[in-house]
């Protein structure tokens, strides 16, 4: 590589890797020379550990991994590194400053000697994806396979590249890992850009990172059953702008005709009462809550099944104690919300929001009103997507009630 002196050695969990000096600390942008994001560090923290409970869980073979955006390398040279079973690495980026600082890297981990595979590609990741698909079908002559693992982490939407990737991907038990950072357009900032992307309508409303993320967990997997596959979400997680799926394919047709009744429709309403809505045409004459008409919003299609496999976050749980990451904490927060939101609602209520409509001045603790709304009957409990947020089977009125309650408790 040339001018090696401009070059800044960072460190991220197990990995020393190189950066161009220019590029260090500078907002993340297309303009960089190879890109590189700090703050998906989390992402790739929990990338590594999923990929080792999958391993456990789904697949114990030899597996092989696609890293279609790789950049610097990082994300595929920490899964080399931390994951124990892989043996063939792809790693590939359409630019070609990435593929020589992403050598450059493997080097100075000492990778080109490890006992494994690794293929270094230079191709735009959707006509690799097709490469792939065909070399697989040739597998005798090009001696590659199917990925049992793809990760696609693009500059903004993956839309485009998830029919491509589903072609490529293992059609049993493959394990295809989305990011996307376009949350503006999936939280309901763009509207009309999240219709043309995504084919679906968000809501800007208190619980649309939840929205945005089952948009794109339907979208993917509309886009798998197009491709004769089906998707399972094992894991999905919002932070730093940015939403991550963990994605299980199947091909039982009976399986994915079941998962049909995953995909709906979020109806809320101006007085924020929000309920499922399985079909659009059937809409209510008016809110059940307020009893006004025509003040609905429409959100979807989206994904209204689990977002999480417990089993599955209970491996990744596990693995995260023998870990020694920086964000060791945090992950076992989100993993322990995301868990609690396994069986509730598909939405969530922002406390501090309504604490502001009601003129509470003082914010109850959320594990106290938790605990006043279980004795009531309902569920309720926090949610990793809004630390200031919990889901609740209880409606917007009677958790008005609720807080006003806890309030003249307080006072």
């Amino acid at each position: 590589m040339d001018n090696k002196k401009n070059l800044k050695k960072i460190k991220e969990h197990t990995t020393n890797f190189l950066i161009h000096g220019e590029d260090y600390n500078s907002t993340p942008s297309k303009s960089m020379k190879v890109f590189y994001n700090k703050k998906m560090i989390l992402n790739r923290d929990i990338t590594s550990l999923a990929i080792n409970a999958y391993a456990q869980m789904f697949n114990k073979n030899a597996l092989t991994v696609l890293d279609s955006m790789a950049a610097t390398g990082i994300g595929a040279i920490r899964l080399i590194k931390e994951c124990k079973n892989i043996s063939t690495v792809y790693i590939n980026d359409i630019n070609p400053l990435a593929i020589e600082m992403a050598r450059e890297n493997l080097k100075l981990n000492d990778l080109p000697n490890h006992n494994l595979k690794i293929r270094i590609f230079n191709e735009d990741a959707n006509l690799l994806f097709n490469k792939i698909k065909k070399w697989a079908h040739e597998s005798k002559k090009k001696n590659i396979h199917f990925p049992d693992i793809i990760l696609i982490d693009p500059f903004g939407t993956p839309n485009l590249y998830l029919d491509a990737a589903f072609k490529a991907i293992k059609k049993e038990k493959g394990l295809i890992c989305i990011t996307a950072t376009d949350t503006p357009v999936l939280f309901g900032v763009r509207p009309k850009a999240c219709y043309r992307k995504y084919l679906a309508k968000p809501l800007h409303v208190e619980y649309c990172k939840e929205i945005g993320s089952r948009i794109l967990i339907c979208f993917s997997s509309k886009i798998a059953n197009i491709n004769n596959l089906g998707v399972a979400p094992l894991l999905t997680f919002y932070s730093n702008h940015f939403v991550r799926i963990f994605l299980l394919t199947f091909k039982n047709k009976n399986q994915i005709h079941e998962n049909f009744k995953n995909y709906g429709y979020i109806l809320h309403c101006q007085c924020n009462h929000r309920f499922i809505l399985e079909d659009p045409l059937n809409l209510p004459d008016m809110c059940p809550a307020c009893y006004e008409k025509n003040h609905f919003k429409l959100a979807g299609p989206l994904w209204l099944g689990e977002l999480h496999d417990v089993a599955f976050l209970e491996r990744v749980r596990t693995l995260n104690e023998t870990e020694h990451f920086p964000n060791k904490k945090k992950i076992a927060k989100i993993l322990e919300h995301a868990k609690a939101e396994i069986g509730m609602p598909p939405y969530y209520y922002n406390i501090h929001k309504i604490c502001q409509e009601l003129n509470i001045s003082t914010i109850p603790k959320l594990e106290a009103l938790i605990n006043l709304i279980q004795s009531k009957g309902f569920k309720a409990t926090r949610t990793h997507f809004d630390f200031v947020s919990i889901k609740t089977t209880m409606s917007h009125e009677q958790l008005k009630v609720t807080l006003s309650e806890i309030a003249s408790q307080i006072r």
